[in-house]
Parts: structure tokens; C-alpha cells; sequence
């Protein structure tokens, strides 16, 4: 049998031999996978030949491997690359597609369900997407956005970003319990999902609040706030994407350590909050996001310039008509990096609107949902705005 190293620097050859064995089928090749598998301990390798055995055509022999192997292999990587072949084999073969089933059944793994629905969906659906353009001016929506937002058509919207309001952490902010507040949260999470095109972004900014203390007597409570909207975002509809970090200058933020310094005791010490949660969530689709970049050609690409890292250093913005306003900045980052010129981009919680400003300065057409009629006023001062 031909050896295959382990060692690291040798790791890529081995690869490479394998993949090569795999493009090329013939029964001679299929033989030496078969015999490499159980003797190669190094995963990468081992994934290549199950990846590579799938390739092969002698379908019997392929799954009577993978019948024999898929619940004994030790690795999940391995599972996956066994249920990718009876994805494609089951095309065809009913032995394969029932198998399938039954590896899906038996590991009931969430990327084993996403894979089923990927493909599923990839072999009954077009490539494209079709859209038909809804909106090419301005729009603010009065009142509450659970009711407003029904006037908006489904799937029209490219992009959400917002900032809810933190709870009870302002005057405008005031809810009888913490659970009302998430209740109150998930019912718009619900009517953005409605609106939001499959596989677009909607992005979250939130940090933990913290109740004031009704004496000296009492203890004040932290919300995880951020925690809290994970879940309800996923129950929602979307999934998890990633977690940016929005960093302030910590001269601009609440001083929370004076009692550390003054005592040194353990157990006193609270650090300064100079970060908020800039939470990048998905649409659930049953597509990959290339098949969003595909609807727009290449003259819609951003300039070289770009932030490498999840950790965005933005100072915040004070406004004597808001408390809590975004800064321009962190609006013209996030609309760069997640949508197109010509886009149609919400905000359901717009306060005083700067998102919507912004988002026409760089040619995106905003939605912008308030309930606090100063605000709309504030937002709507030059007419720019239609009204549904």
C-alpha cells in the first residue's frame, strides 16, 4: 500500500494525491481509497478520501463504505462528507437516497438538516433571484412599526439596521417588565423578517442596560440584552452571522469603577463599558449569499479601502433633539459593507433618522419606521420623505 505521511509539511502532497485519485475513476483508484481509509489517522486526509471514494462509480462498492463506516468513524466531518455523496447518488440511486434519510435521522444534526435543505432547494429553484423594485423614494412610516411595516411589501427590503430601544434605560424606553420588552421586540422582529429579502442582512445594535437601584437597599439588575436578542432573533427567522464590536473612547462613557479605586476591595471592581454589539444576523434561505452578490454587476463593488478586523473604533454623537443617536460613521460602515447603491435599506427604531440620512447620501433608498411624533417631524423637516 502506498504510504501516506502525517507529518505537516508533507500534508498537502497527501492531499493532493488523494483529490487525484479521486477525479481520476477506474476501480484500481477506488481500491486504494478504500485501503487508505482505515489506515490514514489525519482527518484532513481521511475527509479527502471519503470526498474522493464518493467521486468513484462503482456505486455498490460506495455504498456498501459508507453503510459500513458512517456510524462508527469517530468524526462528523466525516458524516458530512458520507451524506454529501448520498445527496448526489440519490439523485439516481434509491439505495443511496434512503440511506441518506436514514444518516440524517439517526446524527439529527443541524448542518446534516442544512445540507438536506440546500440542495433540495438548489435542484428545484432558479439561479437567479427575481426582484422586482417596490420603492425609489424615501419613505417614513408614523406609529408603531408592527402595524406600519404591513404596508410594506414582503421581501422588498435589502437591509435592516437599527438600534431598539434599551430597556427602560430612557425616556422614550418604558415597559412594565423585561419580558414585555422582548415580547414587544420579537413582534418586529417578525413583520422585518416578513419585509426582508431571503438571504439579506438585518444588523443589530445593542449593549447590556442596567436598572437603576430603587435604594440603597437594593440591588440593581444587568440584562444581557444582546444574549436575549439572539434568541429571539433565531426564533424569529434569522441565524447568527457575526459579532462586531463597536468601540467608544472611554472618556465618553459612564465612569464605573470610582468605588474600586477609592476601597481596592475584590469583588467592588466594574470596568468601564467603552463596547457595544453591532449583531450581524441572516435571513434563513436555503441558498448561499453569492446568489444575493449575482443580482448586481461588478461596477457596484466598494473601494479598496475596508475595516480587517470585527472591533470598529467610532466615537459616539450627541444631539440635543435625541439621547441616543448612531453616528455617522458606524451608519456608513455598515451600509458600505452590507448593501448596494440603489438598495432599499430599514430602519425600524429611526429616532431622529440619521440612518436614513446617511443611507441617501450613499444612494440607498431608506424606510424609516418611528412612533414618537417629534421625531418624525425632526426626520421629515424637509419634505424629503414620502407617507404611506
Amino acid at each position: 500500500m502506498e504510504n501516506i505521511s502525517l507529518f505537516e509539511g508533507e500534508k498537502k502532497h497527501s492531499v493532493t494525491e488523494i483529490k487525484n485519485l479521486g477525479l481520476n475513476r477506474s476501480e484500481e483508484n477506488l481500491k486504494k481509497l478504500l485501503e487508505f481509509f482505515p489506515a490514514v489517522t489525519d482527518i484532513e486526509v481521511k475527509r479527502e478520501i471519503v470526498s474522493s471514494i464518493g467521486r468513484q462509480n462503482n456505486n455498490q462498492k460506495i455504498f456498501d463504505f459508507i453503510k459500513n463506516n458512517v456510524y462508527n468513524c469517530g468524526f462528523m466531518d466525516l458524516v458530512y462528507q458520507m451524506y454529501r455523496t448520498c445527496l448526489y447518488k440519490g439523485r439516481t440511486d434509491e439505495n443511496f437516497k434512503n440511506l441518506g434519510e436514514e444518516i440524517k435521522n439517526f446524527f439529527n444534526n443541524e448542518v446534516l438538516n442544512k445540507m438536506h435543505d440546500y440542495f433540495f432547494y438548489k435542484q428545484t429553484h432558479s439561479r437567479k433571484i427575481l426582484r422586482e423594485k417596490k420603492y425609489s423614494k424615501p419613505i417614513l412610516l408614523r406609529g408603531n412599526n408592527v402595524e406600519t411595516l404591513k404596508k410594506i411589501e414582503k421581501n422588498s427590503v435589502q437591509l435592516i439596521f437599527t438600534s431598539p430601544p434599551y430597556y427602560n434605560a430612557k425616556i422614550y424606553s418604558n415597559y412594565h417588565s423585561y419580558k414585555d420588552y422582548l415580547t414587544d421586540m420579537k413582534k418586529t422582529l417578525e413583520i422585518c423578517h416578513e419585509v426582508l429579502e431571503d438571504g439579506r442582512f438585518i444588523i443589530i445594535n445593542v449593549s447590556p442596560v442596567i436598572s437603576k437601584r430603587p435604594g440603597r437597599e437594593f440591588e440593581s439588575i444587568r440584562y444581557p440584552i444582546h444574549f436575549d436578542f439572539h434568541k429571539i432573533l433565531t426564533e424569529s427567522g434569522f441565524y447568527f452571522v457575526d459579532e462586531i464590536q463597536w468601540i467608544k473612547p472611554e472618556s465618553s462613557v459612564k465612569n464605573r469603577n470610582g468605588g474600586y479605586q477609592q476601597t481596592k476591595m475584590p469583588l467592588s471592581y466594574k470596568p468601564n463599558c467603552i463596547n457595544e454589539s453591532i449583531m450581524v444576523y441572516r435571513k434563513n434561505c436555503n441558498f448561499l449569499l453569492d446568489k444575493n452578490i449575482a443580482m448586481y454587476d461588478k461596477t457596484f463593488a466598494n473601494d479598496e479601502i475596508f475595516d480587517s478586523s470585527n472591533c470598529w473604533y467610532i466615537a459616539p454623537t450627541a444631539n440635543k433633539n435625541h439621547p441616543a443617536v448612531f453616528p455617522k460613521e458606524l451608519c456608513r460602515k455598515i451600509l458600505k459593507y452590507y448593501s448596494f447603491r440603489g438598495d432599499v435599506v430599514l430602519d425600524p427604531f429611526a429616532g431622529s433618522g440619521t440612518f436614513g440620512e446617511v443611507a441617501i447620501e450613499m444612494k440607498r433608498i431608506p424606510i424609516l419606521c418611528e412612533q414618537n411624533e417629534f421625531y418624525c417631524d425632526l426626520i421629515n423637516g424637509g419634505n424629503i420623505y414620502v407617507q404611506l
